[in-house]
Parts: structure tokens; sequence; C-alpha cells
């Protein structure tokens, strides 16, 4: 085992641990018989359990996983979705799952309103929209490296550099500087402003994608404890914006953005998030847990997510430290997290954190509010939203009748 170079760091304990989960897919598992793909012999060498557990291997062997694909379908506004429709293409799952019926997004050289998914196809119809959303794809969100993210805060904050942009982003920062401030080097600006019934908080770190989803995810957590009723956040490359139903203008941004932040509260979010589940997804096609294709059939993505998502929640339940939670676990923390990256930069900005209280959004912040790639949070504030859904419903009811 420890000859071989990839396993050199493997211990003896992990080693057994990943031998226990192929022959009898580990503690919780084992009761099933479609699990167990390995048998010991008299001899003590283990052997297959069936021959065309090898055929199965080869038909889904591979580390790399694609992304799944949903059918884009058009069918004519007002139509029970599901009704027939002409196939304009596909996009990934993971952009669709985004999507909440009414939204609207650029495919195919047409507007598109998302209507709703049925069975391995989402349903559109033809509108007008000029907000409408450009799709994103997963593969195609490259991470912020730290030398260019300093480039381009250094070319933020220098006007005198501003001649060399296009003329729409030079006036675009011009007008950031006469809204609010421009986020200099070294500091980390705030801005607060109302929009509609919600209240913002949108960030400039510069640190790329993956370390703003993890402070987005820390500081949602700070401000629930905090009572802020916080509803949900995004990111993007340079900034993250925070959304909720009280005021964030008064808080402590040097309590809220400390780097003590980077504690217990990545683990416990981790287990809890959409994102988590999906690298689980990754981990168990990569194990051989989930069959994607056998002979003459291959499972749509939904179908995939589905089956892994059950055994995620049996797993969490009955063995939390099963081998492809942890194994999870440590692909969440490089490929969705960029710790060492927050941590420096929180480190960097402590007691040079500039806050800006708005009446209305600012030029940067407008991206950041307009991602397709949110995540909601889950607390307070989502209960009084149900909790008054419920009430409008009832009275509307009452009226009515």
């Amino acid at each position: 085992m420890v000859s071989a170079s990839p396993y050199r760091g493997l211990a003896r304990e992990d080693f057994g641990r990943v031998v226990d989960f192929v022959a009898t897919g580990g503690y919780a598992l084992k009761r099933y018989d479609q699990y167990a793909k390995l048998r010991k012999t008299p001899e003590g060498l283990w052997r297959l359990a069936h021959p065309k557990l090898a055929q199965q291997y080869r038909l889904n062997a591979g580390t790399i996983v694609e992304e799944p694909m949903v059918e884009i379908r058009l069918q004519s506004k007002g139509r029970p979705v599901g009704a027939g429709g002409r196939t304009l293409g596909q996009l990934e799952e993971y952009f669709v799952e985004q999507l909440s019926p009414g939204d609207t997004f650029v495919f195919a050289g047409e507007v598109l309103a998302f209507e709703g998914i049925r069975e391995d196809a989402a349903y559109v119809s033809r509108t007008h929209d000029p907000e409408a959303f450009v799709p994103s794809y997963y593969g195609g969100k490259f991470p912020l490296s730290t030398f260019l993210a300093q480039r381009v805060r250094e070319m933020v904050s220098k006007p005198e550099t501003w001649n060399l942009l296009p003329d729409l982003v030079h006036e675009w920062l011009r007008i950031q500087e006469w809204r609010s401030v421009l986020p200099q080097p070294g500091q980390l600006l705030v801005e607060t402003f109302p929009r509609g019934s919600r209240f913002y908080l949108v960030c400039y770190p510069f640190e790329g994608r993956l370390a703003h989803q993890t402070l987005g995810m820390l500081v949602t957590r700070r401000l629930e404890r905090l009572h802020m009723r916080p509803t949900g956040f995004s990111a993007n490359e340079y900034a993250l914006a925070v959304w909720g139903l009280r005021d964030l203008s008064g808080l402590d941004f040097g309590k809220l953005f400390h780097e003590d932040m980077l504690g217990d509260d990545l683990e416990a979010w981790l287990s809890e998030s959409n994102l988590y589940k999906r690298t689980f997804r990754n981990c168990a096609i990569v194990a051989g847990l989930i069959q994607r294709r056998s002979p003459g059939k291959e499972k749509t993505g939904r179908q995939v997510t589905f089956s892994t998502d059950l055994i995620y929640d049996v797993l969490r339940e009955h063995e939390g430290d099963h081998i492809l939670l942890r194994a999870t676990y440590q692909d969440a923390a490089t490929g969705l997290l960029d710790v060492a990256r927050l941590s420096d930069m929180l480190m960097r900005v402590k007691g040079r954190i500039v806050t800006r209280k708005l009446d209305r959004v600012s030029p940067l912040a407008v991206p950041a509010l307009l991602e397709i790639g949110k995540e909601m949070v889950a607390g307070e504030a989502g209960e009084d939203v149900l909790r008054e859904a419920e009430e409008a419903l009832i009275a509307d009811a009452m009226r009515v009748e």
C-alpha cells in the first residue's frame, strides 16, 4: 500500500475503512445487497461478489464528473408545465436549479421566462425583459487569483489609470466615486442601503467567488445570532451581497468581520448547505456508490441527485464519520471554500473597514445583486416570511367568502 505514491499518506485505518466501504458500503449501508461488492474467500482474499460488478465498474469508472444537463423546452405561456414543447437545447442543472418561476434568461437567441421543471426538462415561454439573466456555467467559474485581485484593486482605486479602461467602465467608476466611495487596497468597503422591502449589506473584499461564498455563509450565521433576520446572500468575484428584513447599517462591522468567524460555524454550515450535498454527489459517483450507467440505459442528473440526497441523509443520521462524508468535507474545503485566503483578508482589513450608509444601490453593488447563484438563509426571517404569506392567503380567502 505505502509503496504506491498516491497512497503514501493514507493511514492504515483509513485504508481499512475504504476496503470496508467497497465490500459492504459501511455500517449504515451494509444491510443493502447492492452495496456489497466484495466477499472474502476462505483463504482470506477479497473477490468480486458477482462477475457483473466488473462490467458495471468499467461503465462508470472515472474521476471527472460531468455536470448534469437539463433540456430546455418551449411552451406557450399559460399552458400547464410539461404540456409538450419544442426542445431549444440544454443547460446545466446547476443554473436551472437556481431559477424560480417567472425568472427570465437569455437562451437560443431569445428572452425566455422559466415556468417550471417536469421530470428531466425545464419548460419556458417567450417573453420580453431587458434585465434577463445570462446563463452561467459551473465550469466557467474560474477563481480570481491573488495577483489579479490586487491589480484590480489598484486600478479601481487610481482614477489616473481609468483612461486605459473602456468609456462605459470609466463612467461607471466615476458614478461610484460620486455616490459612495472607491474601495482602496488594504481596506474593506462595506455599503448598506434599503431596496424594496429588504435591507442590503454589500462588501468588496476582491478575494474571488470561493472566498466570498464562505464569507457570506459565516456573516449570515452571525447576523442570524444577532436577530438581524438575514434571508440570503450572493457572491461574485469581487463582492458579497447580503440581504435581510432589518436595517444592517448600525452594526459593529469590526466584530461582524472579525477573523474568529473561521471556527465551528464553518463545519456546521457545510453539513447543512446545498453546496455540501452537491460535493457529496460527486464523491458518491467517483466512489461507485451511485451507478450512472448500466447496459442500455443511463440515469438523468435529477435521478442521480435524488439518489445521492437520500443516501447522504442516511449516512448523516446513522454514520456521521463515514469515509465518504470525510472525503466530501475535504473536497468541499478545497473546492468550494478558500479558507486560507479569507483568513488572510480578515486579518489584513482589521481596523481598516470603511462604511457607507446609502439611500440606494451603488454602481459597484449592482452586479452582486443580479448574481444568479443565490444562497437562501433558513432562520427567523424565513419563518416570518412564510407566516406572513399564510396570513395573506387566509385574509384573501376570507375576503372571497
